[in-house]
């Protein structure tokens, strides 16, 4: 894979973490249930799940793509299962979301088999997410990575606290839920992203694996 193929990943990672990140606030300000079916502001809002919360975890996966790449023999065995179990579990919240959508955007409701998809998909990419952010936090040297994979080890709690913090001020609001899955990833990956486009592969910039 050459060093600009690595950079558009790495830039589709890094759009689809800022992505992610903006989908609570979508959901916030433009619930889908609060708008008549078939009208144009409809269509507008269930474009934008497509693209925040169905289309933004699919980019990440490019993301995982470039970094692989650029740790190459660093990334070692957990590593290199980490990215793999991330991407499938983001690859299953993608599509659950998916079919959540495209059943709300033909006028049905929620999908019980869209929903088990996307807490499966949660689950198992936090556990890849958990040995990503480990390996990214040792083996990249540069500020904006070491934050990144500092957050991805800690992508559970820290979502959790956001919930947590938001339930207690808005109980009934289900932004909080989307806050808690989307927010820490989206982030992430915004960092991470932005760090892995500057092309910082070479072995003087990576921490070698034992």
């Amino acid at each position: 894979m050459s060093t600009t193929t690595v950079s558009r990943a790495a830039t589709t990672g890094m759009v689809g973490g800022i992505l992610y990140a903006l989908f609570p606030l979508a959901w916030q300000f433009a619930n889908v249930t609060d708008v008549e079916f078939g009208t144009l502001t409809f269509v507008a809002v269930a474009a934008s799940y497509w693209l925040l919360a169905v289309i933004a975890p699919a980019l990440i996966v490019g993301g995982l793509v470039a970094l692989r790449r650029a740790l190459g023999p660093a990334a070692g065995r957990v590593g290199t299962i980490g990215i793999v179990v991330s991407a499938v579990g983001l690859g299953a919240m993608s599509l659950g979301v998916g079919i959540e959508v495209a059943s709300i955007s033909f006028g049905g409701g929620e999908v019980t088999l869209g929903h088990a998809l996307l807490l499966i998909g949660f689950l198992v990419h936090i556990v890849g997410s958990i040995a990503v952010g480990i390996v990214v936090f040792r083996r990249r040297r540069d500020p904006m990575s070491r934050a990144a994979g500092l957050l991805l080890a800690l992508a559970l709690p820290v979502g959790i606290g956001i919930g947590l913090l938001g339930s207690a001020l808005d109980p009934e609001n289900d932004t909080w839920f989307w806050a808690t899955i989307a927010v820490p990833t989206g982030i992430a990956w915004l960092l991470l992203g932005r760090s892995l486009r500057s092309l910082r592969t070479h072995s003087r910039e990576l921490v070698p694996a034992s």
